[in-house]
């Protein structure tokens, strides 16, 4: 298969290694002419994927019309903020004589319309449909599936063929890939759980009065507040038992690989979001998650303390202890 790839960070060179390994012919777009010409000289990317080297096989361009051109795939793998944008600029471009199927393994809920990655790229590649986009979602931290470390994901679509297209092309001794029909369920697992994975971190960082029975009823409880978002939106509820749910959620709580993660630790150290942003190379997707988030569950009447908790320390600097102060005082009730 010829498989174009959207996105050059830690994923998306990730999954392109694994595409290259199973015999792909793979094929990157950045919008950025120096990052094309550091990975094409370095073949490494020392700020996103350090000590990973990449095939030199690997082409890239930074004209979205040449990277798509003839591809089987495509894969999505821009950051949530510029999915929009991204997907734009692909609409823009003809419609191929053979359409792809389009892979989503962006994870993030858009801050300006609250659609889930899926529909940001359906309401503007008007040549894809349904049909052909998967969403590609569960515990897999770039760092250790460049590495072969042994990994399972969700390929998920409402065209169970598209589903097992995704899941032959990745598939080998190193990653499993299983299917699923639940787009909704998979995509907002993979969302919400980085807004969590903050809450985590914050745990993480505050240190006295906290410790793993805190994280354990954090990822229990938190567990729960996506799946009653995912209900309520139409997703299945076994999904949030499985790979997309427990297990990316469990994975994005505890790694140190965790951008997430990292960010609440520091906030639970007492440093400003805008300081720790500011230094981090790579993008944590929840903090703009943590917007969306919250106005999703607003706007679905669906009670999300943990989440609610989160944006009001991040946003409106509540102080992290008053934070599980206030969640532990609440109104006593039935699991």
């Amino acid at each position: 298969m010829k498989v174009s790839i959207l996105g050059t960070g830690g994923w998306g060179l990730a999954l392109g290694k694994v595409l290259h390994g199973n015999g792909h012919n793979v094929s990157f777009w950045t919008p950025s002419l120096a990052e094309a010409e550091l990975l094409i000289q370095e073949r490494e990317y020392k700020d996103k994927l350090p000590g990973v080297n990449l095939p030199e096989e690997f082409k890239y361009s930074t004209d979205i019309a040449t990277a798509i051109d003839n591809a089987d795939m495509i894969v999505f793998v821009v950051p949530s903020q510029y999915m929009e944008s991204t997907a734009q600029l692909l609409g823009e471009c003809s419609a191929p004589a053979k359409i792809p199927i389009a892979v989503s393994a962006t994870k993030g809920i858009s801050e300006h319309s609250l659609k889930r990655m899926s529909q940001v790229i359906l309401s503007h590649v008007q040549w894809l449909s349904e049909e052909e986009i998967v969403v590609f979602s569960g515990p897999t931290h770039a760092e250790e599936v460049a590495r072969e470390v042994y990994t399972a994901i969700v390929a998920a679509s409402k065209n169970i063929d598209s589903a097992r297209k995704v899941q032959e092309a990745f598939s080998n001794k190193s990653l499993r890939v299983y299917t699923s029909n639940d787009v909704i369920g998979v995509e907002l697992c993979g969302s919400v759980k980085n807004v969590i994975a903050i809450a985590g971190g914050i745990i993480d960082g505050l240190g006295h009065g906290v410790g793993d029975n805190t994280k354990a009823a954090l990822i229990t409880r938190g567990l729960a507040e996506i799946r009653r978002l995912g209900e309520a939106l139409g997703a299945n509820s076994h999904t949030f038992a499985g790979l997309a749910g427990i297990g990316d959620l469990i994975v994005t709580c505890m790694s140190q690989h965790s951008r997430n993660r990292f960010v609440g630790e520091q906030i639970g150290k007492g440093k400003l979001l805008k300081e720790i942003l500011s230094h981090m190379k790579m993008i944590a997707e929840g903090v703009p998650t943590a917007r969306s988030t919250y106005q999703l569950a607003k706007s679905s009447s669906v009670e999300m303390p943990i989440v609610n908790a989160v944006y009001e320390t991040l946003f409106n600097k509540k102080n992290p202890r008053e934070a599980i102060i206030e969640l532990m005082a609440r109104e006593l009730k039935a699991e």
